[in-house]
This record gives structure tokens, C-alpha cells and sequence, in this order.
């Protein structure tokens, strides 16, 4: 999100928003200035970067976690449920860790940011449509329609959005900086998704003496509703970006004078 806008550039209020607010600045942004932009830094002499970096090994791991998911889902053995969710479990971990280590450790790449994001969208996305082709009770295909279009297209518009302002630069690219509801959606989302593909297991075959599928049946509609509000929050954020950038849209020749 937009820190401070240029200071030449007059503020166009869109939906009530002229600045961003400060709580909504997401304190952990792995695609924030020093991950997206400390790898740009470099020496008179220009040094190759690694692309086998700790953190790109997970992001790669978690990339070839798509296939495996596929390949396991169409197996139809009795715990593929569980196995399908056990790997969507993995990639969500990798997800964290490969940001975090990046930071942390202070190695991030170029090539590492182009590729976290890209990893995380692809995943997603083929669980959502897999759970959108086949849902555990009660749930139909019907149900599982809209909140799984309303991701995807909104993962696509902000993806969007994210290349305009990184070419943009200046106080776009700073507009488009993680908050803390882009923060929660994701938490929920991979949360209720990691749900959903558990309960599409048989009770029984988890618990043998626990038969009773009314209790997947509760913890799918909770899962459901998680993942409605993690869609709802999603497009809450997105409104915040577009609230954020609109001055950019407005005056694209303006510019900051020094």
C-alpha cells in the first residue's frame, strides 16, 4: 500500500480512501521493497545471481507439488482425500518458509520473487478447481462455482495490477504493497481449502469407531463459509489497491520533482 503519494499529485478521493491506512500495512510483506527490490542492488562489477538458493528449492518444490496433486488425485485410492490435502498442507508450509528465509537469511533473487508468487497462484488455483469439479458433502459444483470464479479472477486482476504498478513505479508500486486483509484472505483461504480436502474423506476410513459423517458434514459448511470470507476479504482488498492507485490512473504523466 501507498506509504505517501507524490507530493505534486492531487489527492482524487475514491470510495471514501485518500491515503491507506497505516494499520493495514502488513508488518510481514514477503513481496515488500527489500524482497522484490534488494536483489536489484548490486556491485560496480555485476555478479550472477544463484538461482539453487535455499528459498527457491522450496518454491520449486512447492511448483512440482502441482503435478504430484494432480497425478494423486486421479488415483481414486481410498485415502487420496487426505493425501491430496497432506499436499496442499506442504506447499501452504513452503510458502511461509521460502519468504521467510529469504529475509532471514538475506538471500533473495530476482528470480525468486518472479517465481513465489507464480507458484502460489498455480497451486491454488488447481485445488480450487479441483474442489470446485468435485466438493465434499454437502456441497455441489453449484456451490462451489462462485467463490472459486471469484478468486481466480481476482488473483488474476492483482496480478495485473502488480506488473502495471512495478512498471509504473514511484508511489504506484509502493500503493500495491501487501496489507494486512491480503494477509488474513490468504490465511483463511488455505485454511478452509485445507479443510475442504480433508472432510471429502470418509469418515470411516480415518475413524474407524467414529463413523458418524455429521461431523465432516459441520466442519465442511464451516470450512465453506471460511472460504467465503476469505473471498469476501480478498475483494475488500482489492477495492483498498484500487483506492490506492486510482491517482496513478488519473495523472499517469505526473511526476515527483526533486
Amino acid at each position: 500500500m501507498a506509504e505517501e503519494r507524490d507530493a505534486d499529485i492531487p489527492i482524487v478521493p475514491l470510495l471514501g480512501v485518500q491515503k491507506p491506512a497505516e494499520s493495514l500495512v502488513s508488518p510481514i510483506d514477503r513481496r515488500s521493497d527489500f524482497y522484490r527490490h534488494a536483489a536489484l542492488v548490486v556491485p560496480h562489477k555485476p555478479v550472477p545471481q544463484p538461482l539453487m538458493t535455499i528459498p527457491n528449492v522450496l518454491t520449486f518444490f512447492r511448483l512440482l507439488l502441482v503435478p504430484v496433486l494432480l497425478a494423486v488425485w486421479e488415483l481414486r485410492y481410498k485415502l487420496t482425500p487426505t493425501i491430496c490435502a497432506v499436499i496442499f498442507i506442504a506447499a501452504s508450509v513452503t510458502d511461509y518458509f521460502d519468504g521467510y528465509l529469504a529475509r532471514k537469511l538475506k538471500i533473495a533473487t530476482v528470480f525468486g520473487a518472479f517465481l513465489d508468487p507464480v507458484a502460489d497462484k498455480i497451486m491454488v488455483a488447481t485445488t480450487l478447481v479441483l474442489l470446485a469439479v468435485s466438493p465434499p458433502a454437502p456441497w455441489s459444483p453449484q456451490y462451489m462455482t462462485a467463490p472459486v470464479v471469484l478468486i481466480i479472477c481476482r488473483e488474476i486482476t492483482m496480478s495485473a495490477l502488480r506488473e502495471w504498478a512495478a512498471a509504473a513505479g514511484g508511489g504506484a508500486s509502493k500503493a500495491v504493497k501487501v496489507n494486512t486483509l491480503g494477509k488474513w484472505k490468504t490465511a483463511l483461504q488455505m485454511v478452509s481449502m485445507s479443510v475442504l480436502l480433508v472432510v471429502r474423506q470418509d469418515i470411516g476410513d480415518l475413524f474407524p469407531h467414529r463413523a458418524d459423517s455429521r461431523i465432516f458434514l459441520d466442519i465442511s459448511r464451516l470450512a465453506f463459509v471460511g472460504l467465503w470470507a476469505g473471498t469476501v476479504l480478498g475483494l475488500w482488498s482489492l477495492a483498498i489497491y484500487f483506492a490506492n492507485v486510482w491517482v496513478h490512473f488519473i495523472y499517469p504523466e505526473a511526476k515527483k520533482h526533486h
